[in-house]
């Protein structure tokens, strides 16, 4: 009746280190897939808050571009808004 105990006593041991193997790998997959997500979603904004201020010098009045060091390729005055 001892073989069982140790049969037992082993295979109790072989869960524990698997777990204790496969649950800090779990925890270290899951934080790196969540940086990796954090990363796109911030470079995902940052990439639309570009895009939104093209766009908005890109239909803003020539004085914006003049502001920003880019010249109007017309060269000459720009004009007024219709309203």
């Amino acid at each position: 009746m001892s073989g069982r105990i140790d049969v037992l006593a082993m295979d109790g041991l072989a869960v524990i280190g698997t777990l204790g193997f496969f649950v800090p790998a779990v925890i270290l997959v899951a934080l790196v897939v969540g940086a990796v997500v954090r990363n796109r979603r911030l470079a995902a904004r940052e990439a639309e808050a570009e895009a939104a201020e093209e766009a908005r010098a890109h239909e803003a009045l020539g004085d914006y571009q003049d502001i920003e060091g880019r010249r109007p390729a017309t060269g000459g005055p720009t004009p007024p808004p219709a309203d």
